[in-house]
């Protein structure tokens, strides 16, 4: 069921003040220049880690200090797509070029990679499930990857639909997997125990979706790449929300804030979008001053919401006392 998306007008006159602006978002400059910082996450300590596209390296900012540090990727080329933080602290990346999954020891200061089975699999996003084990989807493999890295690892699950192009996935506290497939244009859930893959037709034909979350309740949300959408989906009734992006934005990449209003950034646009599931309403804003083009989107462990900006080489934090005063009461 459609619901009529509801743009507060009125907070055109809240931003309007640059004291408000300067407050809400704090960027934190990458050292190195046009490095275009793309996909990020939050670690435990809340140290931010993110990929530099454009020189095939790993970056960290330690916010505390404002300190950043580069790690190199060691297979030359190797581009990367996606990047979690696992329970140990190892950080996890895709390789989609190099075929392999890249993980880096912050404590060791280390780098190990890991070739994929499924030759030219193109590995696109990843997530760490609550045992610690890796998934990863593979774009052109039509797989669902896991690696275990207590056994070093690899098992791979086919999906049944074929070319359906897998993209975003998502563990939820069961374990259960979720992904997204863009070209299959479903929902799809996979159970490790015993490698069943159950299929959910999106509502909405053509919504190509990429990214996915989860929030506290266990809903999962997901936006149309093509499709002008934000989609939630509940595994309790099995049943689809869909909502009408104001002004008919596309969804780049999103995240469940602590308050359970889900944040995201906007594909070829300057600017955030957050939604409140309470009242299904939306707000969009521009995040500061000049060209912006925000694109992967974290939570830490405070509450604060950071995105990478790529045009701006940048991240960006929106600090957590100023997430409420978005929405005027």
């Amino acid at each position: 069921m459609k619901i009529a998306a509801v743009f507060w007008a009125a907070l055109a006159s809240l931003l309007s003040f640059p004291s408000w602006g300067e407050d809400a978002f704090k960027p934190f400059e990458v050292p190195t220049a046009h490095t275009y910082p793309t996909r990020i996450a939050i670690d435990k300590s809340d140290t931010v880690w993110f990929i530099e596209s454009n020189f095939n390296k790993l970056g960290e900012l330690r916010p505390a200090k404002g300190v950043f540090s580069e790690h190199n990727i060691p297979t030359p080329s190797s581009l990367p797509s996606d990047i979690t933080a696992s329970p140990s602290g190892k950080i996890w990346i895709t390789e989609s070029d190099a075929n392999q999954l890249g993980v880096f020891d912050p404590a060791s200061q280390l780098f190990k990679e890991y070739d994929i089975p499924t030759i030219t699999s193109m590995p696109s996003r990843i997530v760490t499930d609550p045992r610690g084990n890796i998934w990863f989807t593979e774009f052109y493999g039509n797989k669902v990857g896991m690696f275990d890295p207590r056994r070093e690892t690899f098992r791979e699950y086919p999906i049944p639909t074929p070319d359906s192009r897998p993209s975003g996935i998502v563990a939820d506290k069961k374990g259960l997997m979720w992904f997204l497939e863009t070209q299959g244009n479903k929902l799809g859930k996979l159970n490790p125990k015993n490698g069943a893959i159950h299929e959910f037709e999106l509502p909405i034909a053509f919504e190509s979706p990429r990214d996915i979350v989860i929030d506290r309740s266990g809903v999962l949300w997901f936006g149309g790449h093509i499709g002008r959408n934000l989609m939630a989906f509940n595994p309790a009734t099995e049943k689809f929300r869909s909502f009408s992006m104001p002004g008919g934005s596309v969804v780049e990449s999103l995240t469940a804030a602590n308050d359970g209003k889900i944040f995201c950034t906007l594909r070829t646009s300057s600017k955030i979008a957050v939604f409140d599931p309470a009242t299904s309403a939306f707000l969009e804003f521009d995040v500061g001053v000049g060209k912006s083009q925000p694109n992967g989107i974290g939570t830490d462990a405070r509450g604060n919401i950071w995105f990478a900006d790529t045009a701006k080489n940048a991240l960006v934090r929106l600090d957590k006392g100023m997430v409420g005063k978005l929405w005027i009461k």
